[in-house]
């Protein structure tokens, strides 16, 4: 098994009011759109979602882990929570040379908060799976796969964290101005 389990943790200012800020985030398609090395693959329900994290590591081995979640937005308070859910199809765990394939759990919180004209937004996600280690690093020593691993997850988190701010903000004029011509 590899132990794969991290976190990253942003604070941004979003340049919106609270009410456009939280309507923009509340869109679990839009929302996945922004996150790197994680897909939507699947909509279970109108809450509930099964996420594709897929990377290639050390340019030879490809993790591929899926996870289902389910988006509890809370308008009164301003929170938004993305948490695990059991309940869907099993994912089946294969293992092959140079790539393992598993279920995992992602996770994430937004809690909004207004600052004048624009809204600040504490941003949290994680990423946990154990999947069986590809064939081709058998030899390698556990604990040197996992510390590897847990360098690279955490990385990796930084990475998607960053880039969903960067691109959101960035995509943010484009629905506004869908949205007002919508009206």
């Amino acid at each position: 098994m590899i132990k794969i389990a991290a976190k990253a943790r942003f604070s941004f200012m979003f340049p919106a009011d609270i009410k456009t800020t939280f309507e923009f985030y509340s869109d679990m398609t839009r929302m996945a759109d922004y996150l790197h090395h994680i897909e939507l693959v699947n909509t279970l329900s109108t809450s509930q979602y099964r996420l594709y994290y897929n990377t290639v590591e050390l340019g030879t081995y490809h993790i591929h882990v899926y996870c289902d979640v389910r988006l509890d937005a809370t308008p009164a308070d301003y929170t938004m929570r993305i948490v695990p859910v059991e309940n869907l199809p099993p994912i089946e765990t294969e293992v092959t040379i140079n790539a393992t394939t598993t279920r995992g759990f992602y996770s994430s919180e937004a809690f909004f908060y207004e600052e004048g004209d624009e809204t600040r937004v504490e941003y949290t996600l994680a990423l946990q799976a154990k999947p069986p280690r590809p064939k081709g690093m058998r030899f390698m020593p556990r604990g040197m796969v996992n510390k590897i691993a847990n360098n690279i997850t955490n990385h990796r988190m930084r990475e998607i964290a960053e880039n969903f701010i960067k691109s959101s903000i960035i995509d943010f004029p484009r629905w506004q101005a869908e949205r007002e011509l919508s009206r």
